[in-house]
């Protein structure tokens, strides 16, 4: 037993409350180790040098290095004290608490050496977001989705069938013209839009914001957001606008205030200014990634914090929306993030709040900070499995369950699961085009736990590279409409309204060369097989849905819903 390789922390993703008094406990081992059983030894905290409960747990997860050992404790007393009691290949019996290992169980020393679950406060409880738990996401470029049925604008200057857009030309795309899709995205199986800043700008992104408290006139008005947020609600739909708080845009007139006054603005100290003036040649100001047009904001400021809480507050309060998408926030800091939540809570207890970050996200994901991030995990292990076959099937789950193990439980619900955005390659042409690979991934993030969101455009296998020609028109009048591809991905989305694919427990596995993603709830269970190994594979559960696949046998780019 390689005893460098076991953890386990209290108070962490390792353990945590799930609900007033249900807790979940992982012990991390080296995979495949010399180990018989693992035991939690445990009880409510005051009662444990009374009586000592066990409770065997099993491994669930496993990535390339670690198996994970999980387990929930619960005898309706919330508060835990805990150690565990793991057995090696030679029989001998270990005690692993806080103080390390032990061949003896000291009872009389658990108080300074056993784990524990604390009372589980409401307020810092991980747990799913109800109102959003399960939903598909539908990700919207306003500019380039619809517009409103006749329009005609003078700001109109790219052609919306193009397949050169430009981030600085227009093709006219706007609220009014969401509003009017609604029911298709509500045919297609969309429980959430998540829209990109519709905030006044120069570009056709929106990044660059110069008046937060405004729509862009290219997109309507206020009245137009508000009646967009009535019209998806009327329909369940929930709506999430993106904020932009890592910088703002240079024309914005807090900056233009700096850059004409310098070190006498009252805005000064909002930004980072190397000398008296901001001089844009010279950029002798911090910026989002070097573009001058976008001078980064100092959110430590508490003037500035409290400006951006204020912009939360009223798109919650006048608008109505359900939640935001907070642009480059890894770069904004801890405690900006802290205050923004509360402030947003104290106007909707059920606001959803997601976070842009591209890597490990645990320091903003305890519940006072963000509800969600944009994970990229899910993506780079699709990329590398169903596009480039960097990954093998068990190389791909073993990366799925090491992101897993990243975040708590109730995290992992709500994470917004992706493979494409307005910052990536469209995941279509990724894959070389292939269909059957594109709808092995969607089959895949309808079945991962969390929030599926696709790219607007996904379902009708639209293409394009990186920025701008991920960012072409919606094409509505697109072919693909009517191909038996296009049903099969209106055929996952509506099997992912099933209660067993929203909340149901995960386990994620590799055999025989197919990839297995299982989910299960109140007895019911649905695996997802997906075969990339080139071949032809023999399945042995009854067939529910497929793709590529006969009653019996999965072929090799197909994939298969199974029911046990």
């Amino acid at each position: 037993m390689e005893k460098s390789a076991i953890l386990h922390q209290s108070d962490s993703k390792f353990s945590f409350p799930v609900s007033a008094t249900k807790a979940v406990v992982r012990l991390r081992a080296k995979r495949d180790d010399n180990i018989k059983s693992v035991v939690v030894i445990w009880n409510t905290s005051h009662k444990f040098w009374q009586k000592q409960l066990r409770l065997p747990i099993e491994v669930k997860f496993s990535d390339e290095l670690f198996d994970w050992y999980v387990g929930e404790l619960d005898n309706g007393a919330p508060g835990y004290s805990y150690l565990f009691e793991i057995t090696d290949g030679d029989g001998t019996v270990w005690y692993y608490n806080e103080s390390g290992f032990d061949t003896v169980m000291r009872v009389e020393h658990a108080f300074e050496d056993n784990f524990t679950v604390v009372f589980p406060n409401e307020l810092d409880a991980v747990v799913p977001n109800r109102q959003f738990e399960g939903r598909v996401f539908y990700q919207i470029f306003p500019e380039r989705f619809a517009k409103a049925a006749g329009k005609k604008a003078a700001y109109i200057n790219m052609d919306w069938n193009t397949d050169k857009p430009d981030n600085m030309r227009f093709a006219g795309g706007d609220l009014v013209g969401i509003r009017e899709k609604l029911p298709y995205l509500k045919q297609l199986g969309v429980g959430a839009v998540y829209m990109t800043p519709i905030h006044r700008s120069l570009s056709a992104h929106k990044y660059d914001v110069n008046d937060y408290f405004s729509v862009d006139e290219m997109f309507g008005t206020l009245d137009d957001l508000k009646a967009l947020v009535a019209s998806a609600h009327d329909m369940d739909i929930k709506i999430v606008m993106d904020l932009v708080f890592n910088h703002s845009g240079y024309y914005n007139p807090i900056f233009q205030d700096v850059v004409k006054n310098g070190s006498k603005s009252k805005y000064y100290k909002w930004y980072f200014v190397n000398g008296d003036k901001p001089d844009k040649n010279k950029l002798n100001y911090k910026t989002f990634a070097d573009v001058w047009s976008m001078p980064k904001l100092n959110t430590n400021n508490p003037e500035v914090q409290d400006y951006l809480c204020r912009v939360g507050e009223f798109y919650l309060r006048e608008c109505n929306v359900d939640g935001y998408r907070l642009d480059v926030a890894f770069d904004v800091s801890h405690d900006f993030w802290r205050i923004f939540k509360r402030r947003c809570r104290a106007v909707n207890p059920d606001v959803f709040i997601i976070g842009e970050d591209w890597q490990n996200s645990e320091s903003f994901l305890g519940n006072d900070q963000w509800d969600s991030v944009m994970n990229y995990a899910f993506k780079y292990a699709c990329e590398r499995f169903f596009a480039e076959q960097r990954y093998d099937a068990k190389a791909f789950c073993n990366y799925l369950n090491s992101a897993l193990m990243r975040y708590k439980d109730g995290t992992n619900m709500m994470m917004l699961n992706l493979v494409d955005s307005h910052d990536t390659p469209r995941f279509f042409e990724q894959t070389g085009r292939s269909k059957p690979l594109f709808l092995m991934t969607v089959a895949a993030l309808m079945f991962y736990p969390g929030n599926p969101m696709i790219y607007y455009g996904d379902e009708i296998f639209m293409d394009g590279k990186m920025d701008p020609y991920n960012r072409k028109c919606m094409r509505w009048d697109s072919a693909e409409y009517a191909s038996p591809e296009h049903k099969v991905v209106c055929d996952l989305l509506q099997m992912r309204k099933q209660d067993v694919l929203k909340r149901g427990s995960t386990r994620i596995y590799e055999r025989d060369g197919l990839a297995f993603i299982e989910r299960s709830l109140d007895g019911k269970t649905l695996v997802l097989a997906l075969n990339r190994s080139g071949k032809d594979m023999a399945l042995d559960k009854r067939l529910v849905y497929g793709f590529n696949c006969a009653e019996s046998t999965l072929h090799s780019d197909g994939f298969a819903v199974l029911q046990k």
